[in-house]
């Protein structure tokens, strides 16, 4: 594991993060002193033999950021802002720039709060359910802005293994999904 993390350019830290894990616990499996649990042991799997492509990395991050929709791509667990629309910035009434690599969750609505505590027994994590779409209420003010009444949820996999989760604003319940 070590080899393929250090031939893959992926720091045990980043590892720890993708995987739900300290860096201290990727450290432990690396040295042969503990071993990942199935699930964790799956993932790493899957990272190990996938081949990765940054050059479809790439097109979803413009894909996004070209997108005429309200639309935002973050860390499905740290919710860590990867990319944003030019019509969710607009939406948000301030520079995303500042907010990019940073956490949204401060910012969440009840609603979203609520959807995100109901991800466990659907299985997000586990790849039982990739995609999850809730009503949502409307904030006009500070901390951010937020005019999506409701939001649809669709959770993948970037090249190094990274779960994110592509969200997406509807002023109409969507009756695509």
């Amino acid at each position: 594991m070590r080899q393929w993390r250090r031939t893959s350019d992926i720091k045990q830290s980043r590892l720890a993060d993708i995987l739900g894990v300290t860096q201290a616990t990727v450290s432990r499996w690396e040295s042969g002193a503990q071993s990942p649990a199935p699930l964790q042991y799956n993932l790493i799997h899957q990272m190990m033999t996938r081949k990765r492509n940054f050059r479809l990395d790439h097109a979803i991050k413009r894909l996004v950021m070209h997108s005429s929709q309200r639309v935002h791509l973050i860390e499905d667990r740290s919710h860590r802002l990867l990319c944003v629309s030019s019509p969710r910035e607009a939406e948000w009434q301030r520079d995303a720039a500042p907010l990019l690599g940073t956490s949204l969750w401060r910012f969440a609505t009840p609603e979203i709060a609520s959807a995100e505590k109901s991800l466990h027994d659907l299985g997000w994590h586990e790849d039982q359910t990739d995609h999850l779409t809730f009503e949502n209420s409307r904030r006009d003010g500070d901390p951010l802005r937020i005019v999506d009444s409701y939001i649809l949820w669709e959770r993948f996999f970037l090249s190094d293994g990274t779960a994110v989760r592509l969200t997406t604003g509807f002023d109409q319940q969507p009756n695509h999904v």
